[in-house]
């Protein structure tokens, strides 16, 4: 089977779309066919860049896990403890930091795991290693003892919405790509529910919840107004914070302007919109913070065979 580059568009392509072009290209475009061993070795290595975890992400990545393990089992009839889901969420951690000093990541493996900070040489310590470990536990710890967790415990099965691990809709001949943590009938409305590990943002997130609700208003044939989408944040210290967005038909109307918007400046770019083809030297490099934590420098400044 031959694959083929197709186009498609995500609240993450968009932001890094507008963090860098250079870096967007090479996540989205450089790395193509970098799987395959008779491929320029320099589109192999974008290829084995383009998996590095940062460590934050990587913190928010492991939490998830366990939360979608959680909830997995409960739907299965199976509650698992706090302590038992604290042991699976570290050994998990362990195993990740053990395979990244290793140094044995290839990126030809999806299990396998390297770190950023490992494969540019910045020490992650023994401290910050356990801040990374302390900050994990108290997410889920907060989620254990949360309202929501309580409320979602107590809400009958068949009312629980189940939300492929990726979703998609067509908007005007796009896919669409996104992913919904948790989801929920009461009474009448749909509440939809996206776990945060990190700082509060919630301007940053609106267009992400938007998505989130055009999705379900299409494939359920609600009203917008029957949804409400919610920001958990289980980071910011010992009790949890929500931020609620309440939808409506002129709110999706903004999400559908910007997200046209967004994938015709994407296309702009294109060498050949038809087939998907993009040449780097279209994509203008960015410099400044971002350029220290992008995972592509050793491509981007000519030393990946370093």
């Amino acid at each position: 089977m031959v694959f083929r580059n197709e186009f498609s568009w995500s609240k993450s392509r968009d932001g890094l779309f507008k963090e860098c072009r250079r870096k967007y290209f090479f996540n989205h475009y450089g790395f193509w066919n970098g799987w395959i061993a008779s491929e320029d070795e320099r589109v192999k290595k974008i290829y084995y860049l383009k998996k590095l975890n940062g460590k934050e992400v990587w913190v928010g990545s492991s939490v998830h896990g366990v939360i979608e393990f959680i909830l997995k089992r409960f739907r299965a009839g199976e509650e698992i403890s706090l302590s038992h889901a604290v042991v699976i969420l570290r050994k998990r951690m362990e195993s990740d930091f053990a395979m990244s000093k290793l140094g044995g990541y290839t990126g030809f493996k999806t299990n396998a795991h390297r770190f950023f900070e490992d494969e540019y040489g910045i020490e992650i310590s023994d401290e910050v290693k356990e801040s990374l470990f302390d900050k994990a536990e108290m997410c889920l710890r907060n989620f254990y003892n949360s309202d929501i967790f309580m409320e979602i415990r107590r809400t009958p099965l068949e009312d629980w919405i189940t939300l492929e691990d990726f979703l998609s809709f067509d908007f005007e001949g796009t896919r669409v790509y996104l992913s919904i943590d948790f989801g929920m009938r009461v009474g009448s409305r749909i509440v939809l529910f996206d776990w945060k590990t990190g700082k509060e943002r919630k301007a940053d997130y609106e267009l992400q919840l938007g998505l989130y609700a055009l999705y379900v208003s299409e494939k359920f044939g609600i009203a917008a107004e029957e949804i409400t989408a919610k920001m958990v944040y289980l980071g910011l210290g010992s009790e949890v914070k929500v931020d609620s967005f309440e939808v409506s038909s002129g709110r999706l109307e903004e999400v559908k302007r910007v997200l046209k918007a967004s994938v015709l400046e994407m296309k702009k770019l294109l060498s050949d919109v038809t087939g998907n083809e993009a040449v780097e030297e279209d994509f203008e490099k960015s410099e400044g913070y971002w350029c220290s934590r992008c995972s592509f420098r050793k491509v981007c400044l000519g030393k990946w065979k370093e």
